[in-house]
């Protein structure tokens, strides 16, 4: 997804003058990267700071969607933390989903990591693996988070409660009375603080086997907890299967996360079609030598 450059128009009628666009600052780019080959599944190092990118050894594009493309064209595709979707990656070569790269990239004027793993990265793989992508909408399978019958059970976030870590920057300082808010998504549990429901529905897509759209029309910012048993995370079930309803045989006495979300928020994941975005990968190849 190439960066858009916005176009703002000053209201300049009362003196008489005609409106003029103004350019949004071109992405800054890489003065000096390394592209090397290296063994898939080697260690990743995080000695990354502004201005400089330090990757050890890292794919393109994983089994399970992850990976450099999906971090540079959708996380962090605005130079900021953009969605926390995971998109469907189709097309290209074997090499793509089996080949480790390290990066070693270093640009002045010291940009946010975030820009790096974004834009910047976006130019680096345009420009050293010839790389060729784009972003479709279509109509396919998801999950509509939707309001339960009665009141949800939700917790609203308290002003204050926490204090927010914005992924790629410094952690702020806490006073003695004090913490970070959490966010945390994996197998079991879901726990985060000062989020929304729309926040919530993105979590959820990494865990079931569709995306899943916010249709609750709620706004507000909440303390969320949510415990399930990961076995159930995302079961095999036909098209009009009801996802909320109980399994016939459970080995624990901990829900699955349909019949949890149910239980301990007031909510329902219901199955639908809706739109789905996929990166299509058009061209790519090995990187040119250094």
């Amino acid at each position: 997804m190439d960066v858009k450059v916005t176009l703002v128009f000053a209201a300049l009628s009362s003196v008489g003058l005609q409106a003029q666009p103004v350019s949004a600052p071109p992405t800054p780019k890489f003065d000096v990267v390394s592209v090397k080959p290296c063994k898939s599944g080697g260690a990743r190092s995080a000695d990354s700071s502004p201005g400089r990118l330090s990757i050890g050894c890292a794919l393109l594009a994983d089994s399970d969607n992850t990976g450099l493309i999906q971090q540079a064209y959708n996380r962090y595709a605005s130079g900021h933390f953009t969605s926390g979707r995971i998109v469907p990656i189709e097309g290209g070569p074997d090499w793509l989903r089996a080949e480790g790269f390290a990066f070693d990239a270093k640009s002045d004027g010291q940009p946010s990591i975030l820009m790096m793993l974004g834009p910047m990265m976006q130019a680096l793989l345009e420009d050293r693996f010839r790389l060729k992508i784009h972003r479709e909408t279509r109509q396919g399978l998801v999950y509509e988070l939707v309001v339960a019958k009665g009141s949800p059970k939700l917790k609203p976030l308290q002003e204050g409660t926490c204090i927010p870590v914005l992924v790629g920057h410094p952690l702020p300082a806490l006073a003695s009375d004090q913490h970070y808010c959490r966010n945390l998504v994996g197998p079991g549990v879901v726990d985060f603080e000062g989020g929304t429901l729309s926040i919530l529905a993105g979590m959820m897509g990494l865990l079931v086997d569709r995306p899943v759209i916010d249709k609750t029309g709620i706004t507000d910012y909440f303390r969320i907890q949510l415990k399930f048993s990961p076995d159930d995370s995302a079961p095999p079930r036909t098209p009009t299967a009801d996802p909320g309803a109980p399994a016939a045989v459970r080995a624990t006495d901990t829900p699955g996360i349909f019949e949890a979300i149910q239980e301990q928020l007031g909510l329902r994941l219901v199955p639908a079609k809706g739109p789905v975005d996929v990166l299509v990968i058009d061209h790519i190849e090995r990187p040119s030598e250094n």
